[in-house]
């Protein structure tokens, strides 16, 4: 689907992306294209395109707070594919806030990510990256993040998709965690009508103190598969993980598995986990359909309750 700029960004609008993204510093990437820049000082921007991929590297300023968010947006309007290199560095004592608003519509989508990131010392990287899908759509989501977090440093990451039609997903996230340093990960995903989501996350606690927790959420409706395994290991002293996995299924022809892999290697160190796989709350769904909501409509209200 090709238009102009005004065109392209009124079709992420109706597609659910806030219209904030146009105020606040923003980078927008349709297909292979920037279509829209707003800078913000002490971030570096840098972007090479080419036909088959873009290829993008963010550097944050050592010592710079960025006091807004900071909207990365990327999209696929139209059958095709969207390859996109990710480089994210966060200097010294820095903080930066990214919501990345990914939104796909119509055709057969092939979206691929790849992301490296490194927080530096004292630094904070907090991303929040949404998905909007349209129903026509037939999406492969394949993304693959991987970083260090140095001394004190702290990251967090929330991946969703905003729509229960989810599509083809497979993301991982691999993170090193130095020491004293914080990591918090978690996705919340919805899939129905022949989905598959699988998600892993592997965390090394490499650094004496260091701390983190996986966490996933994930629903299964209809003839959804979904996955998740996590996996985190102990190898500093004194460090600690939490690997939480708590997954629904509706649906007798889902398939759901949670597989924590804790590993621990310091005597000093300790890495727990739990997971739960059931139905929806029982008491909930007649609490919503004594309101009046049909069974559906009461279920479409619990699923965005948890993907909020």
């Amino acid at each position: 689907m090709k238009g102009t700029k005004n065109g392209i960004l009124d079709n992420l609008f109706g597609l659910g992306l806030p219209k904030d993204i146009l105020k606040n510093p923003s980078v927008i990437i349709e297909g292979h294209d920037v279509i829209r820049e707003v800078p913000y000082p002490g971030i570096v921007l840098e972007k090479q395109l080419f036909d088959d991929r873009v290829d993008v590297t963010l550097t944050v300023l050592p010592g710079v707070k960025v006091d807004k968010p900071v909207h990365f947006c990327l999209s696929k309007l139209g059958t095709g594919d969207q390859l996109v290199n990710i480089e994210v560095n966060v200097g010294k004592d820095a903080d930066i806030k990214l919501i990345s608003h990914c939104a796909f519509k119509g055709g057969k989508i092939n979206h691929r990510s790849k992301t490296k990131f490194k927080v530096a010392k004292n630094a904070s990287l907090d991303v929040t990256e949404i998905h909007y899908h349209s129903e026509d759509t037939d999406i492969l989501i394949d993304a693959y993040a991987e970083g260090v977090v140095e001394e004190r440093g702290f990251y967090k990451s929330l991946f969703k998709i905003n729509t229960v039609k989810a599509g083809k997903v497979n993301i991982k996230y691999k993170v090193d965690v130095m020491d004293y340093a914080n990591v918090d990960i978690e996705a919340k995903i919805a899939g129905k009508d022949g989905d598959e989501i699988y998600v892993t996350d592997v965390i090394y606690l490499k650094g004496k103190y260091s701390r983190a927790i996986a966490k996933s959420r994930l629903m299964a409706l209809g003839n959804t598969v979904a996955e998740f395994y996590g996996e985190t290991y102990g190898l500093g002293d004194y460090s600690r993980g939490h690997i939480d996995c708590s997954e629904v299924i509706r649906s007798n022809d889902a398939k759901l598995k949670a597989v924590p892999i804790v590993v621990v290697n310091n005597e000093t160190a300790k890495v727990t986990h739990e997971a739960a796989i059931g139905s929806l709350d029982k008491k909930q769904l007649e609490t919503l359909m004594a309101r009046g909501l049909t069974e559906d409509e009461a279920v479409e209200v619990i699923v965005q309750g948890m993907l909020r």
